[in-house]
């Protein structure tokens, strides 16, 4: 355990991760160590919450004295009426993630995601000054994060979808909120012959992934990987040990990919601090997470 010496004690403090399911998480791994590196007598659990129980799950966090929550699928807009406050970035995405408990049992949310993937970027090799147009694929509830972490990083961000008429809702409804130009296009359009697509691609610095496709191993849509530049990045949030169908096809054509586990690991460490006040060892995460995924 990650608590002092191996033992749970009566002063250890409890943090956790809710979704449904809960069983392939690798926060517990990434975060135990953490706390294991800083001797804190802290540890971290998963908890199974039905959907129909999310209100139940935070009376109780208040209740048995936890000190923070991780919040993953299907829950991160259903604890939003549970929640005494919400952080900017959280009232943007209508999305939490992370939860804190403060020592008076009110409850605040945020979203960690949005720093999380910024930095992620970074780290897979986007450049720290501004880019000219990012295109993100998808309009449900992973693309609004993903919208401001890209709105952060680039001054035009092209969103594409299945469903062209939820991308334009989510570029009305997010444009306040960031200071880059948003528009949307329907995902179709990427594909190659099409002149839209040609135009957007060919101006790109990074193409990021939050759709499911390509999550269980099926075909992606066509993209024309081909007119990007050849130092766009390819970013999946979707993290598996195989490359995903997404990804593939920019590896063959010799463009930077990264998958979502570095996205994972610096949300996790924005948590790590906004519950502990310390600051995270990354680098300790990192290697966890690694395990964890053998």
């Amino acid at each position: 355990m990650a608590s002092r010496a191996g033992v749970i004690g009566g002063s250890t403090r409890i943090v956790g991760v809710i979704g449904d399911p809960i069983e392939h998480t690798r926060s517990p791994a990434m975060h135990n160590a953490a706390f294991r590196a800083l001797g804190l007598d802290w540890v971290y659990l998963p908890f199974r919450v039905a959907p129909a129980d999310v209100g139940t799950a935070l009376a109780g966090a208040r209740a048995l004295g936890l000190r923070g929550l991780n919040v993953t699928v299907p829950h991160k807009e259903a604890v939003l009426p549970h929640l005494d406050r919400l952080s900017e970035r959280a009232r943007a995405c209508r999305a939490v993630n992370t939860i804190v408990v403060h020592q008076d049992g009110t409850l605040s949310g945020d979203n960690t995601d949005v720093p999380g993937l910024e930095r992620a970027l970074l780290e897979a090799g986007l450049s720290r000054r501004p880019a000219e147009l990012a295109v993100l694929l998808g309009a449900g509830g992973s693309a609004r994060a993903a919208v401001l972490a890209l709105g952060a990083r680039a001054r035009h961000v092209v969103i594409a979808a299945r469903r062209p008429e939820r991308a334009r809702a989510l570029a009305r409804e997010l444009r306040r909120a960031t200071g880059a130009e948003l528009s949307a296009i329907d995902l179709a359009d990427l594909a190659p012959g099409r002149a839209t697509g040609r135009d957007v691609l060919s101006r790109a610095s990074v193409v990021v992934n939050a759709t499911s496709l390509g999550l269980h191993g099926e075909p992606f849509v066509p993209l024309d990987v081909a007119s990007t530049p050849t130092r766009c990045l390819f970013y999946d949030l979707v993290y598996t040990r195989a490359r995903t169908p997404f990804l593939a096809p920019a590896a063959r054509r010799g463009r930077p990919v990264a998958n979502g586990l570095g996205m994972l690991l610096h949300q996790g460490a924005e948590a790590f601090t906004a519950w502990t006040g310390r600051r995270a060892p990354v680098e300790v995460m990192r290697r966890a997470l690694a395990r964890a995924g053998r």
